[in-house]
């Protein structure tokens, strides 16, 4: 099984005890991924990853352990391969993508006849966000909703996926295929990771809600700018609503607890001239769009230079409107 990988931009709102919170939208791309290989023909349980992915073992042990106890599975004569992971808390849904791959293949090599919702769930993720559990599903851009917010609601607290464990996964309403001729550039610079755990809960208990304007101010880039944008396959537009809502709501707040390199390589990919840029949540992954393959080598071969001195990974990404490749091996 390979997985997308997922640019997130998030949107805390304020409605006090009527209405929703946590939307946001993201775009599924084709590299870095997770692939994850699985049986049940082993002998006995037995986990393998590659040395540089042995933090994903206690992940892979946890959410396998949460499906077999759901569904009763005595027979654990399970083998799972971590073929290819990539970095956690970068902004990019890494464990969603694998919590998901394990909850998946599990599902499938038993036969189980159980929604892709109640997998997510189960494995405790879009909490949230709705972009990852969605995205594994369907590729392309998404719209979510987030949840229903108030006393006695999905959720009465503003917290990350991480710690809404009993809320349903956040709802989609927009789903869309990304243009094939765009290309991301995605940069991780070799700086500290974006907030997890117990830093990413004191984030959103300090900094939430947003105030109900910038929420509106984002909504309205996303419906007027944003969203046509994608549709008429327009990356000026897109990205004018894009880099606007870079300066406002929550995203303003993940960018300003951020190393000075993300700041600076965002201020350089606005100098270089690109179209559409953005950090994904929590960063300290950023992303720049452009219409071509050759647009897209030259800046990523800038920015390379740019960052010579503190280094990272660098991707040229095509966009993943499919969601998740399932392939049966013999």
């Amino acid at each position: 099984m390979t997985t997308p990988c997922r640019i997130h931009l998030s949107l805390i709102d304020e409605n006090g005890y009527t209405g929703r919170v946590d939307g946001g939208i993201g775009l599924m791309l084709d590299r870095p991924n997770v692939v994850f290989e699985a049986s049940n023909s082993a002998k006995e349980f037995k986990i393998e990853a590659h040395r540089y992915y042995r933090e994903s073992i206690e992940v892979i042990n946890e959410k396998a352990s949460n499906v077999f106890k759901t569904f009763n599975i005595s027979n654990k004569n399970f083998h799972f391969n971590l073929k290819q992971y990539y970095p956690s808390h970068v902004g990019l849904g890494s464990k969603t993508q694998l919590s998901l791959a394990i909850a998946t293949s599990i599902a499938k090599l038993k036969n189980l006849d159980v929604s892709h919702k109640t997998l997510t769930k189960l494995v405790g993720r879009g909490g949230t966000s709705g972009i990852g559990w969605r995205g594994f599903q369907t590729g392309g851009f998404i719209l979510d909703a987030g949840h229903d917010f108030g006393e006695g609601e999905e959720k009465e607290t503003f917290l990350p996926s991480s710690a809404s464990m009993n809320a349903d996964p956040a709802l989609t309403v927009f789903r869309y295929n990304i243009p094939e001729n765009w290309r991301f550039v995605l940069i991780i610079p070799n700086v500290r990771k974006g907030a997890f755990g117990d830093e990413e809960v004191s984030i959103f208990q300090k900094h939430t809600p947003i105030p109900r304007k910038e929420v509106n101010e984002v909504s309205h880039q996303i419906l007027m700018k944003i969203i046509p944008g994608l549709l008429k396959n327009d990356l000026t537009c897109f990205g004018e609503g894009l880099k606007h809502i870079q300066s406002i709501g929550f995203k303003s707040v993940e960018i300003s607890l951020q190393n000075k390199i993300v700041k600076d390589l965002l201020n350089y990919l606005d100098d270089y001239g690109v179209k559409a840029y953005g950090m994904s949540s929590f960063g300290p992954s950023v992303v720049g769009i452009t219409e071509s393959e050759k647009e897209a080598k030259d800046l990523n071969q800038n920015v390379k230079t740019f960052l010579k001195d503190i280094g990272g990974h660098f991707y040229i990404c095509r966009p993943n409107n499919i969601g998740a490749k399932f392939e049966v091996l013999d």
